[in-house]
């Protein structure tokens, strides 16, 4: 017979066999990992650079419109003294001079009044004004932002115009960004941070940026490709991100971004140098950590292996104990973990079976008690002694007619009641009982005693126990009306209330003293009603406690010699398909 391995010696090498492998694994991709991390951060930091520069533009743009509407509402203030008018354009420009180049307003000649020296000494009309003058005439409630261009006396730059509206000959006013400015910012984080960064418009023009020493840069036409990729293909692809090749065959890795206040990208062009230099400082530390994983891989096996040994070993001997039907064995594991919680929780699980075992005997024990009672009870050889004498009565006096009643009853009632007393039937059923039982009393009485039905619509099929009204309208006859001495009505109700369901005896007759109710409704009584072997109501209240648990039950309110109501509650639930 070949032996079997243990489950700690199985698991030792399954540990050991995965944590090898793991770590064998790891040295394999761990260089594409720490590669691709070191680029995603890389990346990351990187937008977040562009982010601020974007914020950064942001605020320039803010602080150009300012200076707009300030020229505006200047010049509207002051609009026929022209003296006024130039001299704040020379207030604002010399306050402003760090971020732009000139503040001017633009005439419907192309004239202009301007703020910077040289453009208050030449005022001349000059062509390259004219798309400026168009665009602010044609958006006369926005800001027009013109693309980079040479202007004669502000350099390379940009034009914020926007036209002067409530002015009586056309307007416009202009400010020239300094680029110049931009690009020194720009250059500052090019060198902190080792970037390269630029400002670029949808046609693929450098507005500023790039370092002089980085990327293949056309300083003729204010544009720039990287290998055979043109700076306007860069803007039209998809996506923020993309890798190319320079035409040394250098990977760089281009971020771009969309500006929030001009019409402009932000780009990022950098090379592998960073990362390979990053790359480099980690190779040393790989044999190391092979070594160190093979070392810890046979450390953790044996540490498991051994630390599961000895609980298992006591759990599987107190569950051979327990198949050999020793349930009040106890073998408590005192560690706080989860063998721990499993060795407490096999305690009490296993008095918890101890505990339903006792319990259902107990149950099975009274459950046959309660269905003896209802089967000597079922043929009351007293009640049938009475019915008998009752048809011998009625033939003696001649009353015929009521024979046929006495005895259709009569067999109703010994078919109804010889059938199985744990078999649930409906309300209708017993109602039907009710009435055989109550003809045959009104004639052994010679009484009448009403029977009234006052069902809820839907409850005539309601599910009950078997022989579960008889008995209490027994009850009734007997000792509400004295036996049959005085006669009356019984009325029977049905009806919802919440997820519960009432089904109601009512009797105008004695009534009961409310020292006897408990007593009644007691689980051991020994009153004559018991001894003459009647179901007492005792009987139908254990038995519905029994089956749907303790809330449930029979309830007595009675006024003595006025009503007596005697209830029996059902979960309203135990309605779908439980007859």
């Amino acid at each position: 017979m070949r032996r079997r391995i243990s489950l700690p010696l199985k698991l030792f090498f399954i540990v050991f066999a995965f944590v090898l492998s793991c770590i064998i694994l790891i040295s394999q991709l761990s260089y594409r990992y720490v590669q691709k991390e070191i680029r995603t951060n890389d990346m990351y930091y990187t937008k977040q650079i562009l982010d601020k520069v974007d914020q950064y533009l942001a605020v320039n743009f803010s602080s150009f419109q300012t200076i707009l509407f300030s020229v505006e509402t200047s010049v509207k203030a002051n609009i026929t003294n022209t003296e006024v008018i130039q001299k704040q354009l020379r207030e604002l420009y010399e306050l402003n001079s760090n971020y732009v180049s000139d503040i001017y307003l633009i005439k419907s000649d192309l004239s202009i009044l301007g703020g910077s020296m040289p453009t208050r000494i030449f005022d001349e009309p000059l062509a390259d004004r004219k798309p400026l003058f168009d665009a602010a005439d044609k958006n006369k409630r926005t800001t027009f932002v013109s693309d980079p261009y040479k202007s004669k006396y502000s350099g390379w730059t940009v034009t914020m115009v926007r036209y002067l509206n409530g002015s009586p000959s056309p307007m416009a006013i202009a400010v020239d960004l300094d680029l110049n400015a931009i690009e020194e910012t720009l250059f500052k984080i090019n060198k902190q941070e080792q970037m390269n960064l630029a400002l670029i418009t949808l046609s693929g023009k450098i507005i500023a940026g790039f370092s002089e020493n980085r990327g293949p840069l056309n300083i003729q036409d204010h544009t720039f490709a990287i290998g055979e990729t043109s700076a306007r293909e860069i803007l039209d692809t998809t996506g923020t991100s993309l890798q190319l090749h320079t035409k040394d065959g250098m990977p760089v890795s281009i971020l771009k971004k969309q500006t929030e206040k001009f019409n402009w990208s932000i780009i990022s062009i950098n090379d592998e140098s960073r990362l390979e230099a990053a790359l480099s400082r980690l190779e040393t530390y790989y044999i190391g950590l092979l070594v160190a994983g093979l070392l810890l891989s046979l450390f953790i096996s044996f540490f498991i292996a051994k630390y599961i040994r000895n609980p298992l070993y006591a759990l599987k001997t107190k569950m051979k104990r327990v198949e050999q039907g020793d349930l009040t064995t106890t073998m408590t594991i005192n560690r706080n973990d989860e063998f721990g919680d499993l060795s407490r929780a096999s305690d009490r699980m296993l008095q918890q079976i101890v505990e339903l075992i006792r319990r259902a005997e107990l149950h099975n024990e009274l459950e046959r008690k309660l269905e003896i009672q209802v089967l000597q009870s079922q043929i009351n050889p007293h009640f049938l002694y009475n019915t008998l004498g009752s048809i011998s009565n009625v033939i003696r006096l001649g009353q015929i007619e009521k024979v046929d009643v006495v005895i259709g009853s009569l067999i109703s009632l010994l078919e109804y009641g010889i059938a199985d007393a744990s078999e649930k039937v409906s309300l209708r059923q017993e109602l039907q009982n009710v009435s055989d039982y109550i003809a045959i009393q009104n004639i052994r009485y010679n009484r009448h005693f009403d029977l009234i039905e006052n069902i809820e619509e839907g409850l005539m099929d309601f599910p009950v126990f078997r022989m579960l009204l008889q008995p209490i309208v027994e009850n009734s006859i007997f000792h509400g009306y004295n036996g049959g001495g005085i006669e009356g009505s019984i009325t029977i109700h049905a009806y919802r209330e919440g997820d519960i369901v009432m089904i109601e005896v009512v009797d105008q007759g004695e009534g009961i003293p409310a020292d006897r109710i408990t007593y009644i409704l007691d689980s051991e009584p020994s009153d004559i009603s018991v001894k003459r072997k009647r179901i007492g109501l005792n009987n139908i209240h254990g038995r519905i406690r029994l089956h749907y648990g303790e809330q449930f039950g029979l309830q007595i309110i009675s006024i003595p010699h006025e009503i007596t109501r005697v209830r029996a509650i059902f979960p309203a639930g135990m309605f779908k398909g439980d007859a």
